[in-house]
């Protein structure tokens, strides 16, 4: 079942990041945080639970703009599942969901970034409908 994430999550949460981001000393998951995120209308975040454990994830942040009349366009970041539990739909079933809501509220696109190393994530998007080609994705840490 895909579910908006709780605070009670915070440590299943920290567990499947790690695995995204394995040498980051930066990482701090908040229970304040989740509540946060989950009070907020234009942001999400989504766990995959299957009844006993968290096994997998994604942020949704819903942005607006000028150039495209009232239509949002939405951003996904850190989708990670679970590395026991790859090659199972989860992470299918994720970006679907994202989808979904996205078409729902009349969104013109949906971006993602994605680490460049990432080749196997980068097949799944692909097979996912995600163009890689289209755009060049630069980022400036603070």
């Amino acid at each position: 079942m895909i579910r908006e994430a709780e605070r009670s999550d915070k440590n299943q949460l920290w567990e499947l990041y790690r695995m995204l981001v394995p040498n980051s000393k930066k990482m701090n998951v908040l229970e304040e945080q989740i509540d946060r995120i989950r009070s907020d209308p234009n942001n999400f975040l989504f766990v995959f639970d299957d009844g006993s454990a968290i096994l997998g994830t994604v942020t949704l942040n819903i942005c607006i703009q000028a150039l495209h009349g009232t239509r949002p366009y939405g951003v996904v970041e850190n989708i990670i599942v679970h590395e026991n539990h790859r090659s199972k739909s989860i992470g299918q079933q994720l970006l679907q969901y994202v989808e979904e809501y996205c078409r729902s509220i009349n969104c013109h696109r949906i971006m993602l970034l994605s680490n460049s190393t990432r080749e196997r994530a980068h097949q799944f998007f692909e097979r996912e409908g995600y163009d890689g080609l289209v755009s060049k994705g630069f980022k400036k840490y603070l």
